[in-house]
C-alpha cells in the first residue's frame, strides 16, 4: 500500500485530482472486496447457515479461485451460477464478485446493476449498504453530485466502514466539481472522526494539503473597516451637467 499512497501524493503534487479520484477507485474496491470477505467469513455463516448445502459452499469456493487466478470468464459463469441457484449469502457475494468482474472490464453500467442488485437482496445491513456504495463508486465518474448525494447520504450515518467510505466519496464528489468550501468542510469533519481508519486519515490529509494549495480558504472580511475602504476606493462618478433655465441664460448673455 506504501506505493499506492506515494502515486497519490505525486498525483496531488501534480494537481491532477480528477486522475487520483480514478485510481482510487480500484483501491476502495479492494478494500471493500475485503470487508465482505473478511467480515462477511462470519455473518456470512449465520445468513446461510440453515440453508447453505455443501455443494454451494465448494462452488463458491472453486469459483473464488478461479478469479484470484485471473481466470475472470470462467469465475463469471460459476459465479452466475451460484445468483440462478445458490442460497441468498452465496447469491449475494456472487452478485458482487461478478460485479468486480464486470468493473475490471471497464463495464461500469453493469458492475453498478449488479451491486445494486446485491443490495436489494442482502439480509445483512452491513453488506447491502457496501453493495449500495460500490455502485455509487463504480459510475463515480458518470454521476452527477446530485445523484451521489442521493445514493451516498443514506449511507454516511451508517456503520463504519461503510459511512466512513460514503462520506469520503461525498468530499472527493464536492472536490470533482470545486466545491472548494463544502469539499473543505466535508474533509475537515472526517479529519476527527473518532474511528477514521490509517489509510483513510493519510487520504483525507493528502485532500487538504490539495485543497489549501488548489483553493485556499478566504480570509475573513474586516465588517468594521470595510465600508470606509469601499468608500475611499470608489469615487463619485461627475455628474452630468444640468440643462440651463431661460433665466439662467439671460443672466449669463
Amino acid at each position: 500500500m506504501v506505493d499506492v499512497f506515494d502515486e497519490v501524493e505525486e498525483e496531488l503534487r501534480q494537481e491532477r485530482y480528477n486522475a487520483l479520484l480514478r485510481k482510487w477507485g480500484p483501491w476502495v474496491g479492494g478494500a471493500a472486496a475485503a470487508i465482505v470477505l473478511g467480515v462477511g467469513a462470519y455473518q456470512f455463516m449465520e445468513w446461510s447457515s440453515k440453508q447453505r448445502a455443501d455443494a454451494a459452499s465448494e462452488q463458491y469456493q472453486a469459483a473464488a479461485e478461479l478469479y484470484e487466478a485471473g481466470n475472470l470468464l470462467q469465475a463469471d459463469s460459476q459465479f452466475q451460477a451460484l445468483v440462478e441457484s445458490g442460497p441468498r449469502g452465496y447469491e449475494t457475494l456472487a452478485l458482487m464478485r461478478r460485479a468486480e468482474i464486470a468493473l475490471s472490464q471497464g463495464d461500469a453500467e453493469e458492475a453498478a446493476r449488479l451491486f445494486n442488485r446485491a443490495g436489494e437482496i442482502s439480509p445483512e445491513p452491513l453488506i447491502r449498504d457496501l453493495a449500495r456504495y460500490q455502485a455509487a463508486l463504480a459510475q463515480f465518474d458518470q454521476l452527477s453530485y446530485d445523484d451521489l448525494a442521493n445514493r451516498l447520504e443514506p449511507l454516511t450515518e451508517g456503520a463504519a466502514p461503510v459511512g466512513l467510505l460514503a462520506r469520503e466519496l461525498m468530499a472527493a464528489a464536492a472536490l470533482r466539481d470545486q466545491r472548494w468550501d463544502e469539499a473543505r468542510q466535508r474533509y475537515q469533519l472526517l479529519s476527527v472522526a473518532l474511528d477514521l481508519p490509517q489509510a483513510m486519515s493519510q487520504r483525507v490529509m493528502q485532500a487538504q494539503s490539495y485543497l489549501d494549495q488548489r483553493a485556499p480558504a478566504a480570509e475573513p472580511v474586516d465588517m468594521e473597516a470595510a465600508p470606509a475602504e469601499a468608500s475611499e476606493a470608489v469615487e463619485p462618478a461627475p455628474s452630468e451637467a444640468a440643462p440651463q433655465t431661460a433665466e439662467q441664460e439671460e443672466d449669463g448673455q
